[in-house]
Parts: structure tokens; sequence; C-alpha cells
């Protein structure tokens, strides 16, 4: 055999024998992403990646929110698990600037990476982008799970389900006529954003329909008339924020319990919103539980004589007269007392509601006074008229 032949096969087999050499990182595989806390210096802001596939946002005003990061394709995805939106993420070459769609951040605090969370095969959070994409079409029983797993966005599923049929069930009950009342029932098949769209314009197409069968008013985002929960299905959430401990969630929870008349339930899933950083909860949840055994509900019977005042709010301060009306900043409204409740018309058409609690202070109940302790001040003058008395049935607050 030549010599230049035996050498060309020599190499050859050589070559074959030997292992490949590890491929260099493509130009578009994204690097694990640096960790620790990264501020956004325009609003202070900021995004904590814990680890290579876990994160928190936190932001003032806002809930805590629980993240995820994922590949996809060449890229990264930050999966907010609380309220299942999933945006793009991309870091600078230095690791040391991201964005996720909303806003830049900046790292101002490197961390040690904890350990990368391992999630069950077959779990939502085991891609929990498509999960999120598929959670308007999730069972009860699935949401449940999930929701357990984890996933605050599928525990607010489960809540808003239990108000949607409870909506229908008491809609069905007033004789209010659901075909007429709201659209036809919202398809499955459409793309998460306009399923939970179309929801919510149903929700509050029966809330008001309602509102108006009970000679009530009815505002989106001012005081929603939602149905009350069964205990069973209140129960089953409360424990589940005690569980998971979402903010969002929770802060969801203790709307349904304040609703139900249950303030010691509103204020224990409140006090869970406060853990996770929310100074308004905070705010809120103070002056309740100092009330201690006192922290719960009774009929009125009267309208509330002289100035009631809270500590901060958008209203601290309520002043009843003499002549059955009460004086919020410049508006004047007359008092009602409707199912033991104090009622007050607002400038948006709806009613701000007071309830008496057992030391005399009173609760709000709206979505303008929610949570928010009034008491009483010295030299309060003496309320002579009564108020206007409405035996109409309502949607109770």
């Amino acid at each position: 055999m030549p010599a230049l032949l035996r050498m060309l096969l020599t190499v050859t087999a050589l070559l074959l024998a030997t292992p490949p050499a590890p491929a260099a990182a493509s130009a578009s595989t994204p690097a694990p992403l640096r960790c620790g806390r990264y501020v956004n210096a325009q609003n202070d802001a900021a995004l904590v990646i814990d680890s290579h596939n876990r994160g928190r946002r936190l932001a003032t005003g806002f809930d805590l929110e629980s993240l995820q990061i994922e590949r996809d394709g060449n890229g990264l995805v930050l999966v907010n698990l609380d309220d299942g939106v999933a945006t793009a993420l991309t870091a600078s070459a230095d690791g040391r600037r991201i964005n996720d769609t909303l806003q830049d951040y900046q790292l101002r605090a490197p961390a040690v990476c904890q350990p990368v969370a391992v999630n069950a095969a077959g779990s939502c959070l085991a891609d929990a982008n498509r999960c999120m994409a598929r959670l308007h079409a999730a069972t009860p029983q699935q949401l449940l799970t999930a929701c357990q797993q984890g996933v605050g966005a599928a525990c607010s599923g489960l809540l808003m389900g239990y108000v949607d049929d409870a909506l229908l069930a008491a809609a069905s009950a007033k004789g209010v006529a659901l075909a007429t009342a709201a659209s036809a029932p919202c398809t499955t098949d459409a793309e998460r954003e306009e399923v939970l769209t179309c929801r919510d314009a149903r929700r509050d197409a029966l809330a008001a329909a309602m509102a108006q069968a009970s000679g009530q008013a009815f505002a989106r985002g001012i005081d929603p008339a939602w149905v009350e929960l069964p205990a069973a299905q209140r129960d089953q959430l409360q424990q589940l924020c005690l569980q998971q401990r979402a903010g969002r969630f929770c802060t969801e929870v203790a709307e349904q319990q304040l609703n139900a008349r249950d303030p010691r339930a509103a204020v224990q899933a409140l006090q869970v919103v406060c853990d996770s950083g929310r100074d308004s909860a905070c705010e809120r949840v103070e002056p309740l539980q100092a009330l201690g055994a006192a922290l719960r509900l009774v009929d009125a019977t009267e309208p509330p004589c002289g100035l009631y005042r809270a500590d901060g709010g958008t209203i601290d301060a309520v002043a009843f007269g003499d002549d059955g009306h009460a004086t919020i900043g410049s508006q004047r409204s007359q008092v009602r007392l409707l199912d033991g409740a104090i009622h007050l018309r607002n400038d948006h058409g709806s009613d701000h509601v007071l309830r008496l609690l057992a030391n005399g202070d009173l609760l709000g109940m709206d979505a303008w006074t929610g949570y928010q302790r009034y008491q009483r001040q010295p030299g309060a003058v003496r309320c002579k008229a009564a108020p206007t008395r409405d035996t109409a049935p309502s949607a109770r607050r």
C-alpha cells in the first residue's frame, strides 16, 4: 500500500475514534441570567432573579409577583405565575441589564443563584408558558391542581369560576332573563385574552342586571355587586391563600370574605398580602387586628352620628349630619339603611357602603372604602332625622 494512502487511512481512523469536542455555545442560545436584584431607575420597580428558572417582581403599590423563566426557541420568556401573562426576556451581553418587554432593569445587587427549581413532569410548571395559554379552558379540578402546584393564576381562575357560577344561579333565582341581561356564554376556543375579556363583560352585565333588579346601582371597579359565595367554597379558597401565599389571589380572597361579611377571614387573607410587601394592605390590616373580638359586624338599626375618620385611604372622613344626609369631601349624600348596611350614593352612580362593627366603629365595604376602619370623633352632633329605609331585596354587601 502506498505510504501516502496508508497515512491518510491512519489519520481518518484517528479522527473517527476521537470523541468530538463540545460545540461552542450558539450565538442564538441565551446564556443563563445572572442572579440578583435588578432595579428600574425610573420607578424603583425590582426584578429579582433567584435562580436560572425562578424570580420575583416587586413594585410599589402592587402585589409581589412570582415568575418562572423558561426557554422559548432561541430566547427566554418570563411567565408571571400570578396573572398568567408571559413576556419575552432579553439580557445584555454582560448580563447587567435585562428587559422584560415592559421596562428595563439594571443589576444592583448580584447574588449567588439558588438551585434550579425542579418541576414535576406533566405539571403546569413543567411548561408554564403553554399552561398559561390554556388555563382559560381548564376544568375546576385542573385549576385546583395547578393552584396547589403554586400557580396563582390558576387559583384566581378557580375563584372567578365560582363567582360566575354563583352569579348565574343568583340571576336565575331573581328571575333575571339571562338571554337579555348578558351575551352568550364565552367560548374557550379563542385566544386567552379574548376569552377573559368576554368573561369580564358577561360578568359585569349579569351583575348590573341583578343590581337593577334589586334597586341597586352598579359600576365596574366602584361597587361590584358580586354575589356571596357558598361557605364551603370560601373556606377552600381561604386555605389555598394561606398555603400558596400568592398576593394577587389572596387580595381576591379577602374581597370575597369581606363581601360575605366575614371581616376576620378577610383580614387573615389580607395579612398574606401585607407579608408579600404591599404596604397599603399592611395599613388596612393593623387597625382591624387591633379590634380583637370586636372585629365582627352587626346590623345597623339607625344612622351613625357625627364625624368618622380613618387613617389614610381614598376616603378618610365621613360626616353624618342630623338630617339623614352625610358629607364626604364636598359631596352630600342621602343615608340609607339596607340589609343592616349604611349606603351613601356617590358621584359615580353607585353606593359607598359601610357596616357597623361590634364596638361602634364603621368598616368600609366598597372599592373606595374597603377595609377602612372609621372611628367616631369627639363632639359629634345629635342625629335627629331617620334615614330612608329600603326594604327591596338586594345583593348584600
